[in-house]
């Protein structure tokens, strides 16, 4: 017998005006499934190097929270780029990058749960169902993962995913 879990996920389209971010980044090679594993190896080192840290008193949003971020897709290299960022307007420390987020439109996805479990079930999600029932086109912008302020082991923590859409007229 074979039991499947079905979750239901809230979304709302929203326009968000450009925001700037500031944190580290990592190549990852998308070949034998590997972002699924060193994508949180990158999560825990930047906890023990003191990065989420440093990312957390920098954060100057109005509602607090840690951004991971899929970036660039090096088709040649079969590699992703992959950052840990938060909103800043502080002056950028050594070793950090940053990225400005433009404005934009943004399917929203709230992912409850304890971390990465809901995340990780929200992406399947999206791939799975959301994107067969609703196409779209993507805006030219990174697909963003927040994490919000709070114990991300609660079974009522909230995460979400942020995909840049193109609306139609």
């Amino acid at each position: 017998m074979q039991i499947s879990e079905r979750y239901e996920y809230s979304w709302k389209l929203e326009q968000k005006d450009g925001f700037r971010l500031v944190g580290k980044s990592i190549l990852v090679s998308c070949e034998n499934n590997l972002p699924s594993r060193k994508i949180p190896e990158f999560w825990n080192t930047c906890q023990r190097d003191g990065t989420f840290a440093k990312l957390i008193s920098m954060d100057t949003a109005a509602l607090k929270g840690i951004f991971g971020l899929f970036g660039a897709y090096e088709k040649p290299l079969n590699k992703i780029e992959y950052s840990i960022m938060a909103i800043s307007d502080q002056k950028l420390p050594q070793g950090f990058t940053e990225i400005n987020i433009p404005n934009a439109t943004w399917a929203i996805f709230n992912c409850k749960g304890c971390v990465p479990q809901a995340i990780q079930k929200g992406w399947q999600y999206l791939n799975e169902e959301w994107l067969v029932k609703y196409p779209f086109q993507h805006a030219q912008c990174p697909e963003i993962e927040w994490y919000s302020n709070g114990n991300a082991y609660d079974s009522s923590y909230l995460s979400q995913i942020w995909i840049p859409i193109i609306q139609e007229d």
